[in-house]
């Protein structure tokens, strides 16, 4: 019987090695789950597509913008290596599982967009009053604002070993790191789910409505502005179910769910797949944006957006995550996220503005947010 010498390779190493080489790759971890999923693609280069429909019949790594009308494409990183676990071994006695790898993506790691609009205090809560004058109006009911906030990369970032970090710190988040080298490096640890059919069960979750969890564990009433704001997308679900017409619809809250630091208000929705047909991806184009990232009604709350906001929301309140892969579905919403630009790391931050948003309060809120992943960054200086 041949035996193959074998070296152990870590995620760490893993990561060094694609992103010195330009190669696409994402590490995540599902919630509530043990261990990492790493997806590898150098054959050729993760699919561009621009329209949500055109998902049909795919399968791999989605990785869809907010705005998939945009110029920024919907990414499909399609794996020529899968591994589990955060240490691999690798037949030969060389130091890489990706010899002779040619990566087809752009060699230029010069990123197309690295000079993000960054809102300071002031104009944020400026941005917040031009939001509420126009909901009471009546020309909308709800809009997520976000902003960007960029600080220098500590001099020991490395992607894995932030990976990890994430994990740890927010075992209910879907966690990943994602690298396309026309795209860049994103990080996240996500709470909200946008689509996932599982054991031929479909579920969706509104989320909406955010404040710091009380560490003493007395469960104070939400206010009045956050129920609002989580009703709003309850029922903005609720018409796209009806609209489909979706029977045996299994309803759960709202109730509290803690995200690290954080709690927000969430009700799920959960019914046989049956139900849906093969219509999953005209029903994920209908969900996304949820007003959870975006605000009602959809089309005059994007163009808005596009109107106040000065950053360029790319990759952020979009979705992602692992699309028909074994007959699975579990796609998140991009939110708790942040991209390394060179030396930089872009933090992206929103809240939702309704009538009853306090702009001083709505700027605390993103900068609670923030601290989900910068509390992680500043663990690793400790390293």
């Amino acid at each position: 019987m041949e035996t193959l010498s074998t070296k152990s390779i870590t995620l760490q190493k893993l990561h060094r090695l694609a992103l010195d080489n330009a190669i696409a790759f994402v590490t995540y971890r599902m919630p509530k789950t043990s261990g990492p999923v790493t997806l590898l693609q150098w054959e050729s280069a993760p699919l561009r597509i621009h329209d949500i429909k055109d998902l049909k019949g795919q399968s791999g790594f989605v990785f869809a913008p907010f705005d998939h009308k945009s110029v920024i494409p919907i990414r499909i990183l399609k794996p020529d290596l899968v591994l589990e676990g955060d240490t691999f071994s690798a037949p030969r006695n060389d130091d890489s599982t990706l010899d002779g790898v040619n990566p087809s993506d752009s060699q230029n790691l010069s990123l197309a967009y690295t000079n993000n609009y960054v809102a300071d205090k002031q104009e944020f809560m400026h941005q917040v009053e031009k939001v509420k004058s126009i909901i009471s109006g009546h020309t909308i009911s709800k809009l997520v604002l976000s902003r960007t906030h960029r600080e220098n990369k500590p001099a020991n970032f490395d992607s894995a070993t932030f990976f990890d970090a994430l994990d740890k710190a927010y075992p209910e988040a879907f966690v990943f790191a994602i690298y396309i080298p026309d795209t860049g490096l994103w990080f996240g640890a996500t709470p909200e789910p946008l689509l996932l059919i599982q054991n031929n069960m479909v579920s969706t979750a509104s989320l909406a409505g955010t404040r710091k969890a009380d560490i003493r564990g007395s469960k104070q009433p939400w206010g009045e502005k956050e129920l609002d704001e989580q009703l709003i997308v309850t029922q903005y679900i609720e018409r796209l179910l009806r609209k489909r017409n979706i029977q045996n619809i299994e309803k759960k809250g709202p109730y509290t769910f803690g995200a690290g630091s954080l709690e927000h208000l969430k009700t799920t929705f959960r019914f046989p797949a049956t139900e849906l047909g093969e219509h999953t991806e005209e029903f994920l184009e209908e969900l996304h944006p949820t007003p959870s990232v975006c605000g009602l009604p959809k089309s005059a709350s994007m163009e808005l957006i596009a109107g106040i906001e000065k950053h360029r929301r790319e990759y952020y309140s979009g979705f992602l995550g692992p699309m028909n892969m074994k007959g699975d579905w579990n796609i998140y919403v991009n939110l708790r996220s942040m991209k390394a630009v060179g030396q930089k790391l872009e933090y992206y931050l929103g809240a939702g503005i309704t009538q009853g948003s306090d702009p001083e309060k709505e700027w605390e809120e993103t900068l609670n947010k923030m601290n989900t992943m910068k509390s992680v960054v500043e663990s690793l200086k400790d390293h």
